[in-house]
């Protein structure tokens, strides 16, 4: 039985675009060395660049936020994942889990979520940022570590490996997904859900070079290319994933559009929240790469920004992104 067997096939779908309603303004607009290291001083001795709070452990290595704003970012993201995939918090065949990882926990959100539902597994979430809530399940930790130095948990130990959200923060997927197999007990199971690009694929010619959007990712992605870090993999997960010895690799691809243009009820859902999520996302991404990688002046790069959420807003550009859903075993 494939693992997406219960999952919906949106990647099938072609977005039709709401006509309606398409010059509306949305309604929902205004709505819209590596050692695991305990919490110091010095973890929580934040840096603060234009307005917004980054993490202080390996300072730089990570270039969006963690503040408030951030988090409820990670948590809007958490939801429209859980609306991908029909409510479950992974698609990965698991039976009775004892040992899980979530590699870049960010809010700790799914890793609580998952403890709730999995009472005997012991789950552990790592993250530079020690932003996670202090009332958890007792049967979670949370971890200040970096996921891209060398890991100190024991091999073979690890029912579950959990990644998601990653791009932009791993320079060696190869390295991350070699120590994720290292990690995992024979027949345990990775799992890995990210955007395939940084960036919009269109179906009309709505988006286009002469648009704020089309600027904005061609210059982020620029800028995160330079930073050591890109926001897009070099190659393919899923070749990467086999190339490290998994079997069983499956992948599965979600259309997400951006905004509430498509006149599916399913897909507009999805935009209404894709879109509040780049109401914060685009300065998220945007303000560290674009004016400390490539030297822009903030109120060139906060105009740009302001003049991406007024075209997602607008309804007139149709673009959406792609999401890739892997999951894959270790052989037993």
């Amino acid at each position: 039985m494939s693992p997406f067997d219960n999952v919906d096939e949106s990647e099938k779908q072609h977005l039709e675009v709401d006509i309606a309603t398409d010059d509306e303004t949305d309604p929902y607009e205004s709505g819209s060395e590596s050692d695991t290291t305990s919490l110091s001083s010095s973890i929580l001795n934040y840096e603060y660049e234009n307005g917004r709070r980054y993490h202080a452990y390996k300072a730089g290595a990570y270039a969006f936020p963690n503040d408030e704003t951030e988090q409820d970012r990670l948590d809007m993201m958490h939801h429209l994942y859980l609306l991908l995939l029909q409510g479950k918090l992974h698609a990965a065949p698991l039976e009775n889990p004892q040992r899980v990882l979530d590699i870049g926990t960010g809010t700790g959100i799914w890793a609580i979520d998952f403890a709730d539902n999995y009472e005997s597994a012991e789950v552990v979430g790592t993250d530079l940022s020690p932003i996670q809530p202090r009332w958890v399940p007792p049967n979670v930790q949370f971890l200040v570590d970096d996921a891209e130095s060398d890991w100190t948990f024991s091999q073979n130990s690890f029912d579950y490996i959990h990644l998601r959200g990653l791009c932009g923060a791993i320079q060696d997927w190869p390295q991350l997904l070699k120590q994720s197999y290292d990690t995992l007990k024979p027949g345990g199971y990775v799992e890995s859900f990210e955007f395939i690009k940084f960036n919009l694929f269109c179906d009309d010619d709505t988006f286009t070079p002469e648009t704020a959007a089309w600027r904005y990712y061609d210059l982020v992605n620029k800028a995160a290319t330079k930073s050591g870090r890109p926001l897009t993999p070099e190659r393919p997960l899923r070749e990467i994933v086999a190339e490290t010895g998994f079997k069983n690799v499956q992948e599965k691809l979600f259309k997400c559009p951006l905004g509430t243009w498509p006149a599916d009820p399913k897909q507009k859902e999805l935009g209404r929240w894709f879109m509040l999520i780049g109401e914060t996302g685009f300065e998220a991404y945007g303000l560290v790469l674009l004016t400390r990688v490539l030297g822009m002046p903030i109120d060139e790069v906060k105009q740009l920004i302001d003049d991406c959420r007024a075209e997602v807003r607008g309804r007139k550009l149709h673009g959406y992104g792609i999401l890739n859903l892997i999951v894959a075993q270790k052989p037993e």
